[in-house]
């Protein structure tokens, strides 16, 4: 009976085998799932060397970001955004109504839900649990200095994991500003914004950010693209099937092999991703690498479906190439997608990756999203075994 029971362990073990000396054997796909990631890893470092733009800290508390002085939004747009303030002004000189309480009133009409707070603690944590998108800082003098014509600055605090939302909150807040000078006839920029980025490793924040992207999207894709081969190229399995091996076992197999491929794949993107930009992420390094393991499941999951369901290595191209550019465009890092974060599995990887890193939470603390993302896993593999069982023979 132990016999019978091991047999299919044992089949499995030779399959990975058998499928990592065909990987390694493979130099293009090596080149795809290790040189050319670090080499746009490398690119990325070469423009940001060049341009000076990895140095740029827009968390630093000297200084502040002139936002202009034009904006899309109106006071009539519902923007859906919900920000939280701080008024900790206690000045009263103005001959008039209270500044700081007029400022407050212009950027409630530009917000969907404007949350007051007493404790900087706790639009912190909330900022940390999204719970709002960002919040301002109203400085004690706000009033005096604007009196008396000097320059002041409110501390915008945003989402370091949150690009969108940064323009958002930025939006918002650039049209308060301009009606409250507006409503007073200010012809100079008395109120400056300036903006603290919080949730970002030491280092480089562009870097990281941009970053993040590549890593993310070169472990998924990847692993993908070579794992989308994986079925209709691989000429011994049609002699395997001859045997007693079900095609579970097969998808399976070829599923863990490129998961330990993704592991080595995974532990050259995140070394390097540290070390060429000199970063201090806000987590271990172990729990990194299994977020990214876990990101090339995903993506062999996704090529291995591919492989089954097409009938040449042709088609398993010409699908490849549609997953990748929908899964670029959808992946959120441009365009918010919505609900989609949430099942999408590039999106979730990135998502995870970006607030383990970032924010610095456990992998106890992302439990929910990693269990979708083995769900998604599961899902795939099981829905190739069930194409791959309705194909009689492999073209």
């Amino acid at each position: 009976m132990a016999e019978v029971l091991t047999k299919p362990s044992r089949r499995i073990r030779n399959m990975v085998a058998k499928e990592l000396r065909l990987i390694a054997k493979d130099k293009v796909a090596l080149f795809l799932i290790f040189l050319l990631p670090a080499a746009l890893i490398g690119m990325l470092w070469w423009v940001t060397d060049m341009s000076d733009m990895g140095d740029i800290q827009l968390g630093d508390d000297d200084g502040g970001t002139d936002i202009g002085t034009s904006t899309n939004i109106t006071e009539a747009e519902d923007t859906g955004i919900s920000i939280g303030l701080l008024d900790f002004d206690t000045t009263r000189v103005y001959e008039g109504e209270d500044l700081s309480t007029n400022f407050t009133n212009y950027l409630e009409m530009f917000v969907d839900d404007l949350i007051m707070y007493n404790d900087t603690a706790d639009a912190f944590r909330d900022l940390y649990e999204g719970e709002i998108l960002g919040y301002v800082i109203i400085p004690d003098g706000f009033e005096a200095n604007l009196t008396e014509n000097i320059p002041t600055y409110v501390e915008i605090h945003v989402d370091a994991t949150a690009l969108l939302d940064q323009a958002s909150v930025q939006g918002v807040i650039q049209g308060a500003i301009i009606s409250f000078r507006a409503s007073k006839l200010w012809i100079r920029s008395e109120v400056f914004p300036s903006m603290i980025i919080e949730f970002q490793p030491e280092g480089s924040y562009l870097a990281a950010v941009f970053g993040a992207f590549i890593v993310i999207i070169s472990s998924y894709l990847g692993i993908a693209m070579t794992s989308a081969q994986s079925i209709v190229g691989d000429i011994p399995l049609r002699r395997m099937l001859l045997t007693p091996t079900n095609r579970l076992e097969v998808i399976t197999s070829k599923a863990i092999a490129y998961v330990i491929i993704g592991f080595f794949q995974s532990l050259l993107l995140i070394s390097l991703w540290i070390i060429a930009f000199d970063l201090e992420m806000n987590t271990g390094f172990g729990s990194l690498v299994i977020i990214m393991s876990l990101t090339a499941l995903t993506g062999s999951s996704t090529g291995i479906i591919i492989s089954a369901a097409a009938g040449t290595r042709l088609q398993a191209n010409q699908i490849f190439l549609f997953v990748m550019f929908g899964s670029v465009i959808m992946s959120g890092f441009f365009i918010d997608v919505g609900w989609l974060n949430e099942v999408l599995p590039l999106n979730l990887g990135m998502s995870v990756l970006i607030d383990t890193a970032f924010k610095g939470l456990s992998l106890l603390d992302i439990i929910d999203a990693i269990l979708r993302l083995l769900a998604i896993s599961l899902g795939m593999i099981l829905a190739a075994s069930f194409i791959f069982s309705r194909k009689p023979t492999l073209d």
